[in-house]
């Protein structure tokens, strides 16, 4: 419905006007009237309406003048000018700014139709072209940005363009975020995600530009870095988690200073949705999620797990199954290399527990086909830490060989504590003096003096690699008496702590 407003200083004028048309049915409704020329602007000024309906001579204001003030502050409605007067001059006038109906008083019912109905046709035809230029340009912009991204044209082609659509680029910082699906499945056709991203994209300070490219919403932002922008997103991203129970997959380009750059930034973001499988457990990916993994962690080799398996250590395997998939993520390792090496690991520890243990139990095969199907790292390491735990519950009896294996590596990994026979004797389940024979039996010495051992072997490690006092190295092998240290080691070593040191160094 377009706002149509009367201005003349004539009460009974406006009133006959108001009853002569079917304002509504014609696709009008009325704004307050103007009682002349003054009130008129402003009332014109404040509602805007799309017709006005003028008297040539009013007191205070013409409407000539009014009409010419109303330009001047940038109106650009319609006028029909009501007037007496049919001169020449007042015609050309009226041309001058824009008026192109004008009706002689009395007012002609039919002839004022004629008049609201071709204003009307060309409001009706002025908002299409409206919305056309609009809604081209828009398109025209959205694959203005998509060539820049893809480097489609030549960069003198893409400056002149971007000047076209005036795109406020500047020199400032820009940056590519692209938003998908969990699945990365091109997300737009997909109903939910659509939902989840609609309603992500409803905060528009989170951007400046959006486009869609295979399937993926890429948006673009000036003038934030990375960092701030990857947190914006992380938090909006986390209140869709807790709206529809799941987030949208967001990784986000590097900065670039330079919108034609802005393919760089574009490029490292696809980068980093190809690492989906090795960062799985994330929803944001930037270039701080790749500094994450880079943590100094080596490769833990299936000997190392099968020690813990014989010990029944089903902590040392979680941590370092979750080493390995740290060692993953930081050499960046592709998804079947990560699979092969675990394949290869399990049967090298399945082979070498069967030689010990006989044959193991379970469907084997079953279980390495459904980690090769495994689409997430996490996943994967979760199903690889539950294969290493069956095989250690299968071959944890208490068989006194395997409790003496679990004591020793026991006391490798906790040599500072307080360690005594009693302790492991309660936990086992055992006597305590029969538990010493046997401990005697299998390792060739008493628990007193292989713990010593152990202390001062480590003791000899700490005095060369570093720069502590005796008496803290004494604490932190597990003797609280630095007097009782100093016998031990002079006992196993020959020599005090501090001439083990000194000759260490000379040598």
């Amino acid at each position: 419905m377009y706002k149509v407003m009367i201005i003349d200083d004539e009460a009974m004028i406006r009133w006959g006007i108001h009853d002569l048309l079917d304002w509504e049915g014609e696709g009008f409704s009325f704004c307050e009237d103007g009682k002349d020329g003054v009130d008129g602007l402003k009332k014109l000024l404040q509602c805007r309406p799309e017709l006005v309906l003028v008297d040539i001579k009013m007191p205070g204001m013409s409407g000539i003048e009014l009409i010419q003030e109303a330009r001047r502050e940038g109106y650009e409605g319609s006028f029909i000018i009501l007037t007496g007067y049919a001169e020449f001059e007042f015609a050309q006038s009226a041309v001058r700014l824009g008026v192109k109906e004008y009706l002689l008083k009395p007012i002609d019912e039919e002839e004022l139709k004629n008049c609201v109905r071709r204003i009307r046709e060309e409001l009706v035809q002025k908002e299409g072209e409206e919305v056309y230029h609009f809604t081209n340009e828009a398109i025209a912009r959205e694959e203005l940005l998509r060539r820049i991204i893809l480097q489609a044209d030549t960069r003198e082609e893409l400056a002149e363009k971007v000047e076209r659509y005036q795109i406020p680029f500047g020199e400032s910082i820009l940056c590519a975020a692209i938003l998908t699906d969990r699945e990365l499945s091109g997300g737009v056709e997909n109903g939910g995600f659509q939902e989840e991203a609609r309603t992500f994209l409803q905060d528009g300070e989170l951007y400046q530009e959006k486009i869609v490219m295979d399937g993926r919403i890429v948006l673009v932002s000036f003038g934030l870095d990375y960092m701030t922008w990857v947190g914006l997103l992380s938090r909006r991203n986390e209140w869709i988690r807790r709206r529809f129970g799941e987030g949208l997959l967001i990784a986000v380009g590097h900065n670039v200073n330079q919108w034609y750059d802005l393919c760089y930034s574009y490029e490292f973001a696809c980068f980093l949705l190809e690492q989906n499988f090795l960062l799985s457990r994330y929803d944001v990916l930037s270039i701080h999620t790749i500094e994450e993994q880079q943590k100094n962690v080596e490769c833990p080799a299936a000997e190392q797990f099968m020690i813990l398996i014989e010990v029944g250590d089903l902590d040392g395997i979680r941590e370092n199954v979750e080493k390995y998939e740290v060692y993953c993520r930081k050499h960046l390792m592709k998804e079947m290399d990560i699979k092969i090496q675990i394949l290869y690991n399990l049967m090298t520890i399945r082979n070498g527990i069967e030689k010990k243990y006989g044959v193991l139990a379970g469907p084997a095969m079953e279980i390495m086909e459904k980690m090769n199907q495994s689409e997430k790292l996490d996943v994967l390491m979760e199903q690889y830490c539950q294969v290493l735990y069956d095989i250690c519950r299968q071959i944890g009896g208490d068989d006194p060989g395997t409790v003496i294996k679990r004591m020793y590596y026991y006391m490798e990994k906790h040599y500072d504590q307080d360690l005594k026979v009693e302790s492991f004797a309660r936990m086992f389940n055992y006597n305590s003096n029969y538990l010493g024979r046997i401990f005697r039996k299998e390792m060739g010495d008493s628990f007193n003096n292989i713990l010593d051992t152990v202390r001062i072997v480590n003791a000899k490690r700490l005095l060369l690699e570093t720069d502590r006092k005796v008496y803290q190295i004494a604490e932190q092998v597990g003797y609280g008496n630095v007097d009782y240290f100093y016998l031990k080691f002079r006992k196993y070593v020959g020599v005090s702590p501090k001439e083990y040191r000194k000759e260490m160094i000379k040598e």
